[in-house]
């Protein structure tokens, strides 16, 4: 009793003075959300280029880092140069933590220069971050008619676009409008492999806005090929991997022009962004920026990074929010000269490109990853596509199958529209 007493006494007395007898530790919120679900990672650009990359593999390793061990799905949802996702990311997709994305750069820059499509306020997005910043080339096919940068400033040059407010729209029409440049531009790929596709196949010549980090991961036989001709790099900085390439902040005739230049290419510093929707609960918008920041520190990330040679320098979602409220700050009149630059298209011939769906015969030579990579040769080109779970349809004698029934020595019809796989029906 006495001993009962004594448990009791000290039990008001932790009341009295703050503390108490050890009691069951509460479970952490945001690992109970998380337990057992899926958070979908949404990429505003068709597959196989270097938003996609950076974002499947960043997608492989974020989800042991956020407390309760989330599944992650990566899906493709391009549209407009990824304007479409930026708009659903801030409107309509799942403010709960379940949903995170990456759409270009430049959608920053969009409701600043007066964008009306663009139904978002890129202050109040949840940025978790970026995987590195950027610098962007202009290219040109070894087969066409630019191949110095004497040639890319006098003459014409066709370039791929993939829709307003991406880089490879933009730039050109900055170019055009600050420099001089005579390019030409054919827009509405679903993304930068369709561009780049169409660049072998000769409908353009070229791009320009492409990632350095990309051309160099994604296309490496194009520059030991000696494929393309690097013409031009576009950034705040140059990049060391570059130094004899011509610099844009060198080609500007006044200081003005060079305060145009900079703002249209401040962008550059958050090259690979990620962002959940707005108005996330403060918990798990702070959770899954922590597992963002960390991920870019896993040796199993920086190793898969690695093997792809993507550059990793990454930057926090809190420094992209204080580089955007820099960025809003900018002098009125030089936001007008660089809106009027990106958006006037007086001196850019626009075409839009209808993107056909064609059929090719060929023998699958190799699978991966369960079917979801496939090589195959066709008229003594050895080609590659991706095999999509939910928009590919694939058939067997006729009969639909899984992906994964694909096999080596199959001879298949090849359906794409762009560089993916609309049907795959083998014999």
């Amino acid at each position: 009793m006495k001993a009962l007493r004594t448990l009791i006494g000290l039990g008001v007395i932790g009341v009295l003075f703050g503390w108490a007898l050890p009691q069951p530790v509460q479970a952490d919120a945001v690992a109970d959300f998380y337990k057992g679900k899926t958070i979908t990672l949404y990429i505003g650009y068709s597959a196989g280029g270097g938003y996609d990359t950076y974002a499947r593999t960043i997608g492989r390793t974020i989800g042991k880092h956020i407390p309760g061990n989330p599944k992650v799905i990566a899906k493709n949802k391009p549209g407009a140069g990824s304007l479409r996702l930026a708009n659903e990311l801030y409107n309509s997709l799942p403010k709960d933590g379940t949903v995170i994305g990456t759409f270009g750069r430049g959608m920053v820059m969009e409701p600043l220069f007066g964008n009306k499509k663009a139904k978002f306020d890129p202050a109040k997005f949840t940025w978790l971050g970026s995987a590195n910043n950027e610098v962007s080339v202009c290219i040109a096919w070894h087969e066409s008619p630019i191949q110095t940068l004497d040639d890319f400033l006098t003459k014409p040059m066709i370039v791929g676009g993939t829709g307003p407010g991406s880089d490879t729209d933009v730039f050109p029409k900055v170019l055009n409008a600050v420099l001089g440049t005579k390019l030409r531009l054919v827009t509405g790929y679903p993304g930068g492999n369709d561009i780049n596709l169409a660049t072998e196949r000769g409908e353009v010549m070229g791009r320009c806005g492409y990632s350095w980090s990309s051309l160099k991961s994604r296309f490496p036989q194009w520059l030991t090929g000696k494929k393309v001709q690097i013409l031009l790099q576009m950034s705040t900085a140059k990049h060391p991997d570059l130094p004899d390439v011509p610099f844009v902040m060198d080609l500007a005739k006044t200081d003005r022009d060079r305060k145009i230049l900079e703002l249209v290419f401040a962008r550059q510093a958050w090259g690979r962004p990620f962002v959940a929707p707005p108005n996330l609960p403060a918990d798990r918008a702070k959770a899954l920026q922590a597992a963002f920041m960390a991920t870019m520190k896993d040796p199993d990330f920086l190793k898969d990074a690695k093997q792809q040679k993507l550059e990793i320098a990454p930057i926090s979602g809190e420094k992209i929010g204080q580089l955007i409220a820099q960025l809003y700050a900018s002098p009125k009149d030089i936001v007008e000269a660089a809106k009027d630059a990106a958006k006037k298209t007086g001196k850019t011939k626009i075409t839009k490109i209808v993107i056909p769906i064609v059929t090719v015969k060929g023998t699958i030579t190799a699978t991966k990853r369960g079917g979801r990579r496939i090589s195959f040769k066709s008229e003594g080109k050895t080609l590659k596509t991706k095999v999509s779970g939910s928009r590919t349809k694939v058939f067997i004698g006729g009969k639909k199958v899984k992906r994964k029934k694909l096999k080596v020595g199959m001879k298949c019809a090849f359906t794409f529209q762009g560089s993916a796989a609309k049907k795959i029906a083998c014999e």
